[in-house]
């Protein structure tokens, strides 16, 4: 049925019942799998809410619904459109989450650049490196050159580009793409990422950022 139950489990008695959008097909309370359940909020995952949210195909989104069991009488306080088929999940509390905030110096990392002024592009035969730099709104791959956000290579040149991204700030993210050879990554910040590719197209490409922080970072 198209609602969450909640039943004494010792004699089987109905509590109460919530409605929800439309049929739970799996269900998550906080902490549910651990030796101490927290017991106040569950998620149904939910498949055919059709009429919940915007159409947008013969596959309408799905929905994801926080519900507060704590008291008497549970109620819905949350309703979230997700892709088709939502399953398993886990809901745990937010201090046990411990993550890094940028990625910290690799200073043994020989492909990391730390600094704008050591931005270089080195051939090695019909290979060329890039050790660039990621910042707000510009990249620099050769600090000494007269355009330093210009990579040139020759025709069949293996391209390497090693890019560091030098914002370490908290969620300032930058990307790098090149549309016309299907090229794209991210970089997190303080973290070195690398892309690799053969100039088998002669012309001029623009490099594009693909996590806009500001402007002209395109």
């Amino acid at each position: 049925s198209s609602e969450v139950v909640k039943w004494n489990p010792e004699t089987g008695e109905v509590l109460d019942r919530v409605p929800v959008q439309y049929s739970p097909g799996h269900a998550v309370a906080a902490e549910g799998d651990t030796v101490s359940p927290d017991g106040k909020y569950l998620v149904s995952l939910n498949k055919l809410a059709k009429d919940s949210y915007l159409s947008v195909g013969p596959s309408h989104p799905e929905s994801m619904q926080l519900i507060d069991i704590s008291g008497d009488k549970m109620k819905v306080i949350q309703s979230s459109p997700v892709d088709p088929e939502p399953h398993y999940g886990q809901m745990i509390k937010a201090d046990k989450i411990k993550t890094i905030e940028v990625y910290p110096k690799e200073n043994n990392n020989p492909d990391a650049v730390y600094n704008q002024k050591d931005a270089r592009i080195v051939r090695k035969g019909n290979e060329v490196h890039v050790y660039g730099i990621a910042m707000r709104s510009k990249f620099i791959f050769d600090a000494n050159a007269k355009r330093p956000d210009v990579i040139e290579v020759n025709e069949g040149d293996k391209v390497v580009i090693h890019l560091t991204n030098l914002d370490f700030d908290e969620d300032i993210t930058h990307g790098f793409a090149i549309n016309q050879y299907n090229l794209n990554m991210e970089i997190q910040p303080g973290q070195t990422n690398t892309i690799e590719f053969t100039a088998n197209k002669p012309g001029t490409y623009p490099l594009y950022c693909t996590n806009f922080c500001s402007a002209l970072h395109q």
